[in-house]
């Protein structure tokens, strides 16, 4: 009993000293975190807005160098209303027949190009005049298509601005002579065209605009035969021979020399007016006798019929041209032209002479012809004697594509 209440007693002791103590509570101290050295990265490169390169112009503006490497080129000038163009050739080659468009907007100035064959000079015309400021697109306003001795052919689109700091001074054509040749002998072309080997003939005049300049008017060119003066046959030669003295830029009065050498006057023929009056009427009337018409080419088509004139010195055609895109066209001055075709055995064009004793009328004398519309020329000439590699044949262009025009043969007729 006394062991049981002495354990009891301590018990109670030991629990009221353990209770007088201050708990001690284990204190965690706290490791301080390592501090981590950011390396700050490098700032990416800004990309900067690539710039395009500036496109290369439509045309040659101060001076132009042309490597010329195959045989039609066509060179696009800047040329300023009160400027002037000069373009150097080759030494070995020059010029042979030259094309100018309308003299209204760009003339040649014949009196350089005697002093200096090897050089053609360019002139802006009356109608020669920049665009408008708000106009956006350039447009060529006249056109100069060149033919060299060699045979190249080049075509000049002159394209008008404003500042006369733009205006191409000098403009130099390079290019071999003989690899041309030798190109336009593979094409079967004919080549040096001052030389023996076209067979001494020279034609006075090659080119698919309404004018042309022969440059060198050979020694052995035989004069055309004139028909006795007072026939229709003089007086269309006679109006023919003074228009080509306007064109090539003769003096009024020289023209007038040129006009009295054919007949006393320079009027119309009344006979022929006649027939081409009649002919227009009838075409008319009677739009749907034209057929075979030709592919487009640039947008025109062609007809023709045949008006043969029983008993009178001359014979009468009429042209139908058709419009065949979506907007209205322009034709060239002074179009169509007739033409001989010396063709080969296998239908190649060997040369191409203009025939003259012709006089035109039309329907339309503007030139414009509406989207889908037809135009309609009544051609008078004189039937000229062929060989049997001979043909008749009509050429007219429009003015945004004056070096492709649009043919169409005699032999194609609608009847």
């Amino acid at each position: 009993m006394k062991t049981i209440s002495s354990f009891l007693v301590l018990l109670f002791a030991s629990t009221l000293l353990a209770a007088q103590q201050p708990a001690t509570t284990a204190i965690k101290q706290a490791t301080p975190r390592a501090r981590t050295r950011r390396v700050p990265r490098p700032a990416a490169p800004i990309s900067k807005p690539t710039v395009p390169p500036p496109a290369s112009p439509a045309f040659f503006i101060g001076e132009a160098k042309v490597d010329v490497t195959k045989d039609e080129t066509v060179v696009r000038l800047a040329m300023a209303q009160h400027g002037s163009i000069l373009i150097e050739l080759p030494a070995n080659d020059g010029p042979r027949y030259i094309i100018p468009g309308d003299p209204e907007m760009a003339t040649v100035d014949q009196k350089a190009l005697e002093r200096n064959k090897r050089a053609i000079v360019v002139r802006p015309g009356t109608q020669f005049v920049p665009p408008l400021h708000n106009v956006k697109a350039r447009n060529p306003a006249a056109t100069v298509t060149a033919q060299m001795r060699s045979g190249l052919v080049v075509t000049f689109l002159f394209y008008p601005v404003e500042d006369l700091a733009q205006n191409v001074h000098r403009c130099v054509l390079n290019y071999n002579r003989d690899e041309v040749v030798a190109r336009r002998r593979a094409a079967g072309l004919p080549v040096n065209l001052d030389d023996k080997e076209q067979g001494g003939e020279k034609t006075t005049a090659q080119s698919t605009a309404a004018q042309s300049i022969d440059v060198e008017i050979p020694k052995d060119d035989k004069p055309q035969e004139t028909p006795p003066s007072g026939s229709p046959g003089s007086s269309l030669l006679a109006e023919t021979r003074a228009k080509e003295g306007k064109k090539t830029g003769l003096d009024s009065t020289a023209r007038t020399n040129a006009v009295a050498g054919e007949s006393s006057h320079s009027e119309n023929n009344p006979d022929v007016s006649a027939s081409l009056h009649n002919a227009l009427i009838e075409a008319g009337r009677r739009p749907k006798q034209f057929k075979n018409w030709t592919r487009s080419a640039h947008g025109l088509r062609l007809s023709i019929l045949l008006n043969p004139e029983l008993g009178k010195p001359f014979n009468v055609l009429t042209l139908a041209v058709k419009n065949t895109t979506g907007e209205p066209l322009k034709l060239v001055a002074e179009s169509p032209e007739l033409f001989i075709e010396t063709i080969d055995d296998k239908g190649a064009t060997l040369r191409v002479q203009s025939l003259p004793r012709t006089q035109t009328e039309t329907s339309n004398p503007s030139g414009s012809i509406a989207p889908g519309a037809s135009v309609y020329f009544a051609i008078a000439y004189v039937s000229p004697i062929l060989d049997a590699h001979q043909r008749l044949k009509i050429v007219i262009a429009q003015t945004n594509a004056s070096d492709e025009p649009a043919s169409i043969s005699l032999a194609t007729s609608g009847r």
